[in-house]
Order: C-alpha cells, then sequence, then structure tokens
C-alpha cells in the first residue's frame, strides 16, 4: 500500500506499508504515477513494510530514475536491512542515495 503520510506544499511523504512484491508493485506504481507530479520533492518511507523483495527495490529505481527525469527531489527512509543488502550487492546503493551494510 501506498498513501501520503505529510505534505506541504511542495514536499510529500509517502510511507509504503505492508508486503511490496511482484503481486502490487504495478498497483503502487500505478498510484505514484497519479500522486508524484503533485510535489516537487518525494520522500519515500519504508519503515512500516514488513516484506519487499527485488521487485520493490526495482520499483525504488524506477522512482528514482522518474524523479531525475522530472527534475524532482527524491529520498528513501526507513530502508529495510535486507534491502540494503541486496542493492549493496549489486552495486546500486550510490544510485539510490543509501548507507551501505557492510
Amino acid at each position: 500500500m501506498l498513501e501520503v503520510s505529510e505534505t506541504n506544499s511542495d514536499t510529500a511523504v509517502f510511507t509504503l506499508a505492508g508486503n511490496v512484491d511482484f503481486d502490487n508493485i504495478m498497483s503502487m506504481n500505478q498510484q505514484a504515477c497519479k500522486s508524484f507530479p503533485l510535489y516537487k520533492n518525494i520522500t519515500i518511507d519504508l519503515s512500516n513494510v514488513s516484506h519487499i523483495n527485488s521487485a520493490g527495490l526495482a520499483l525504488l529505481l524506477e522512482w528514482k530514475r522518474r524523479a531525475i527525469l522530472d527534475n524532482r527531489g527524491f529520498e528513501i527512509r526507513g530502508m529495510p536491512e535486507i534491502l540494503l543488502k541486496i542493492a549493496h550487492l549489486c552495486e546500486i546503493d550510490n544510485i539510490l542515495s543509501l548507507q551501505t551494510v557492510t
């Protein structure tokens, strides 16, 4: 599930909750396509995610790519440790501006 948890005139925090996997990333992406253009800066909060896999990582990469193309600020917070490890293993943690796990 993707929902806006905080907003001001040009910034929004979008909270992902529950499972983020192959079964629901398409609907989350559709929600993002409608909501993200309304804000200049986007923060994605993953602290309420109970399960996330490589599909979730691909979704975050797509959102980051779209933010760059749209000249929009993009930040991720509350990244689950398992996803940090996957991103580090794939050497894409720097693309998402993540703190690496050693």
